[in-house]
């Protein structure tokens, strides 16, 4: 049996390298947190941490990205500690809370879009378009120039796999005189 296609480079430039690597994905994260707790107690920015754990939801996994969106709003509610929360510990922790919801909501969405995305990629990609076929032996050419039988074209692309029979018509047209002699013989 063949090998199944390589899937074709992706079309977004965040599925790409380095954005699809977990650890640069990470090393992003760390860089952001870095920044929001220079940027003292007055400005924040929180916001940014969408940036990497959308990335990671995307390309590595829903579960990775709820995990790191996870450890960020942990990092933000200790940047604002560090700094002196301006506000009661109360208030700061149902702010956390809610800073994790959203960013949490954030990273959901992205990851089911992602597996939609990948799943219509999927089947968009099985068997589209016009395939330039052999009239004599019905062999299929690929991109490449390259002849493969019909089974092994689709087979490599798709979920399907084959079965062979004969239709009835190709029996009586290839094999009719043997037919007939079988049919005789179970009369007799």
């Amino acid at each position: 049996m063949s090998e199944r296609v390589p899937l074709p480079p992706t079309e977004y430039f965040f599925e790409r390298a380095p954005w699809n690597n977990r650890w640069v994905l990470f090393g992003i994260a760390l860089v952001m947190a870095c920044f929001d707790f220079l940027s003292g107690p007055i400005i924040f920015f929180p916001v940014m941490f969408v940036i990497p754990v959308t990335l990671m939801s995307w390309n590595c996994g829903l579960r990775t990205a709820l995990v790191l969106g996870s450890i960020l709003c942990v990092i933000r509610f200790c940047i604002q500690y560090a700094w002196g929360i301006p506000y009661t510990l109360p208030e700061a922790i149902v702010n956390a809370v809610l800073r994790l919801g959203v960013l949490l909501f954030i990273t959901f969405l992205a990851g089911k879009l992602s597996q939609q995305t990948q799943a219509l990629r999927a089947r968009v990609r099985t068997l589209e378009g016009i395939l330039p076929t052999c009239s004599f032996c019905k062999d299929i050419r690929d991109e490449a120039g390259n002849w493969h039988e019909i089974e092994d074209f689709v087979t490599s692309r798709t979920e399907a796999r084959f079965s062979h029979g004969v239709c009835p018509e190709c029996a009586a047209e290839h094999y009719g005189d043997i037919l007939a002699k079988v049919s005789e013989s179970t009369r007799a």
